[in-house]
């Protein structure tokens, strides 16, 4: 994905062809790094010959991250403060330590010196999870669905969850060739350019009625009984579908495209129709501290940012995506993950060498028949539920769509999921795709993520 050797590039030169990569074409022998995927990589790598965005706290770029191992040496970069003693203005500098280079300096004829060989021999290789072919893959079905649905924006994550190993990260749109952006100054540090923003891992949205799985498993934590806890979505005087809460003044209304009622639900229906009026009932009976601190423990962004009486306040509306809560589709996606992994949720990692520092142990957080009856949920969401266009596909999947509402345009499509669902697999993904302002996420994102499991499957990568 990146390297300063040439002839790494041409070792593999069959493989990317492979890819549709002709690296005569992507890289240039003059440059100092070489990214033969181009942009595509930007968001899981960064850019070394021109630090665009490095200094942006919502990245995750791997070659600024283990930028001391690639490089081979600790440095100790740290930033001062200097002022002008005539003016009093403030100047921010880089200084650098290079003591543990005086080894070669000193030993620059003897290259048998212990202390150099150390250095020369250190590994400067950074392995990722990373799977390109499927990467490239879910780029091309990501920006098809994108076009399709005539909107700009999406993002599409992919893991293993039985490991949290990160498969797949695509984000739209993502930057053309690095290089252009070489004669700009004024770009480089934080940009407001859109094709820089890493939406897959970083990119903060309402989840909409994803996040209904995350209501769900507070439920069960809180009392497994709960499966069959009922309560009513019927016809308002407004002539829309949904419910009154206790206590709340406002009714809760179900989606426009809702026209029957759903009735007396229990959690399996309240899943599978995707029913704001059950989950809006639920989510006060579970409580807003079940809620908050589940949420917490499954890694939901908003939990950082939005204090226990906010959610609170606007608990019937958070209990089914909506209000104060908002989150990324790497999180979402390891939501599904953790049901599809009998309930033990993978810490999520990309780096998976001895360097990794994402390595938490998998953490319990339902037990096995619990998770094993979300995901029976999850499945009849497919088979007769909001996600029914992929019901015929050969591959079965268990997912969960999500309709998220912005007030400055249409709605946020979300599916988030995991492949193939049923016993006797020994290799699943889990996924989520978004597609902003898609509108529906059964009409939008649901397709893209069928197409990614059919692609993981030609792969191999599921069996």
């Amino acid at each position: 994905m990146a390297t300063t050797r040439w002839e790494d590039l041409e070792f593999h030169r069959a493989e990317y062809r492979q890819l549709g990569v002709y690296i005569d074409q992507a890289c240039s022998r003059a440059d100092a790094r070489h990214y033969p995927l181009g942009g595509l990589s930007f968001h899981l790598l960064g850019d070394l010959r021109t630090r665009i965005n490095w200094a942006a706290d919502n990245t995750s770029f791997a070659e600024r991250d283990s930028n001391i191992r690639l490089q081979g040496y600790d440095d100790q970069a740290r930033i001062e403060q200097l002022r002008d003693p005539r003016t009093g203005a403030a100047a921010y500098v880089v200084r650098r330590d290079y003591r543990e280079l005086i080894p070669l300096l000193r030993n620059r004829y003897s290259q048998d010196d212990e202390a150099v060989r150390r250095l020369l021999t250190r590994n400067r290789d950074v392995q990722m999870s990373i799977d390109a072919r499927l990467t490239m893959r879910v780029a091309g079905i990501l920006r098809e669905q994108i076009q399709k649905t005539e909107t700009e924006k999406g993002a599409a994550i992919v893991l293993d969850p039985a490991t949290g190993d990160l498969l797949a990260s695509v984000s739209h749109p993502w930057p053309g060739l690095a290089d252009a952006w070489a004669d700009n100054d004024d770009e480089i540090g934080e940009s407001a350019d859109e094709s820089l923003i890493d939406r897959a891992r970083w990119g903060i949205k309402p989840p909409g009625s994803t996040f209904k799985l995350v209501t769900a498993v507070a439920a069960l934590r809180k009392d497994r009984r709960l499966t069959e806890q009922k309560f009513e979505c019927k016809r308002l005087p407004d002539g829309r579908v949904g419910n009154y809460v206790h206590g709340w003044g406002r009714p809760i209304r179900d989606d426009v495209m809702d026209r029957t009622p759903h009735g007396i639900v229990n959690m399996e229906r309240g899943v599978i129709k995707s029913c704001n009026a059950y989950f809006a009932q639920l989510g006060v009976l579970v409580g807003a501290q079940s809620l908050f601190s589940t949420s917490e423990l499954l890694g939901m962004e908003f939990t950082k940012r939005v204090s226990l009486e906010k959610l609170r306040d606007a608990l019937p509306q958070a209990a089914y995506g909506q209000g104060p809560v908002y989150t990324t589709p790497f999180q979402m996606a390891r939501v599904a993950a953790m049901i599809a992994n009998g309930g033990d949720m993978a810490y999520g990692r990309w780096v998976i060498d001895e360097s990794n520092q994402r390595n938490k142990e998998p953490q319990p957080i339902l037990s096995s028949d619990l998770a094993a009856v979300l995901a029976g949920y999850m499945r009849g969401v497919v088979t007769s539920g909001t996600g029914a266009r992929l019901s015929s596909l050969s591959v079965p999947i268990a997912g969960k769509t999500g309709t998220a509402e912005i007030e400055d345009g249409p709605s946020h499509a979300w599916f988030a999921g995991f492949a193939p669902y049923g016993a006797n697999v020994t290799k699943r993904i889990a996924f989520c795709i978004l597609i902003e302002n898609g509108r529906y996420g059964g009409t939008a994102a649901a397709p893209a993520a069928g197409k990614v499991v059919a692609a993981a499957r030609e792969l191999e990568v599921i069996h």
